[in-house]
C-alpha cells in the first residue's frame, strides 16, 4: 500500500463495504460472502470446465488457455472496483489482489504477470492504471514477476458495445513491449473486469504473435 494511502487509512480508517466495520474495505467476517468465488468454467461459454480451462468447443476462437475468474460484478465486488477506478482508493487494489490470489492455481516463479493496460486518458484522470496496481500487489503475494509487456494504442471506448463490434474495434489496439521477455514465456494477463472477453483476447493474440509460449488470464469480476 502506498505511503499516502497508509496515512489516510490511519487518519480515516477504511470501512467494510458490506457491514461498515472500520479497518478494511472488506472485513474478515464479510470477505467471502461479499465476493463469492465462481465455479470453474470456460470464460467464453460459461460451461463447467476443470481449473477454468477454455473448453474444447471454444479453443479455436481464442489464444487463451485458462481464464480464472473470482466473482460476479455486482454488490461489494462492483463497489471495490468503483472505489479503485473512480474513488482513487488504491487500497482496493490490495483487497482485489488478495481475493484473486485465492482463485489462482500454483504459478511457477518464471511466470510473468502482465496487466491489460487501460487507456492513457483514464491513467491521466486517475493518476494510475488500476490493472497495473492489482498486478503489482498480486505478483508480490505470489512471488512472481510483474512485467509491462503491452502498450495500448488509441483511446477506444467500448462501454455498451456488443461483442462483435468490440472485437472489430480492438484489432490493433495493443502492441508488444520487450519482445525478448515475451518469447517463450508463460504469461498471465491481469484485469479488473471481464465483459465480452474481447480485450483479453486482443491482448493474448498480440502476445502470442510476439512469441509467448502460453497466455492465460486472471480477472477479478465478470459482468452478467
Amino acid at each position: 500500500m502506498p505511503l499516502l494511502d497508509k496515512l489516510f487509512s490511519t487518519i480515516a480508517p477504511h470501512e467494510c463495504l458490506k457491514c461498515g466495520r472500520e479497518g478494511n474495505l472488506l472485513c474478515n467476517w464479510c470477505v467471502q460472502d461479499a465476493c463469492p468465488p465462481l465455479p470453474s468454467q470456460c470464460y467464453r461459454c460459461q460451461r463447467l470446465s476443470p481449473d477454468s480451462r477454455v473448453c474444447q468447443r471454444c479453443r479455436s476462437k481464442t489464444r487463451l488457455s485458462y481464464v480464472w475468474l473470482r466473482t460476479i460484478y455486482e454488490g461489494p465486488a462492483k463497489q471495490l472496483i468503483h472505489e479503485l477506478k473512480f474513488g482513487r482508493n488504491q487500497a482496493a487494489a490490495t483487497t482485489i489482489a488478495e481475493l484473486l490470489k485465492e482463485t489462482l492455481p500454483y504459478l511457477t516463479p518464471d511466470t510473468l504477470l502482465v496487466h491489460v493496460p487501460t487507456s492513457t486518458t483514464h491513467v491521466r484522470q486517475r493518476g494510475y492504471d488500476q490493472a497495473q496496481l492489482i498486478t503489482k500487489n498480486l505478483a508480490k503475494t505470489l512471488r512472481v514477476r510483474p512485467a509491462t509487456l503491452l502498450a495500448r494504442q488509441g483511446q477506444l471506448k467500448q462501454v455498451g458495445s456488443p461483442r462483435r463490434t468490440r472485437l472489430t474495434q480492438l484489432a490493433g489496439t495493443f502492441r508488444p513491449l520487450k519482445v525478448s521477455l515475451i518469447k517463450g514465456a508463460h504469461i498471465v494477463l491481469i484485469d479488473d473486469v471481464l465483459t465480452t472477453g474481447g480485450t483479453l483476447e486482443a491482448a493474448a493474440a498480440t502476445l502470442k504473435k510476439a512469441g509467448a509460449k502460453r497466455v492465460d488470464a486472471a480477472v477479478f469480476a465478470r459482468t452478467q
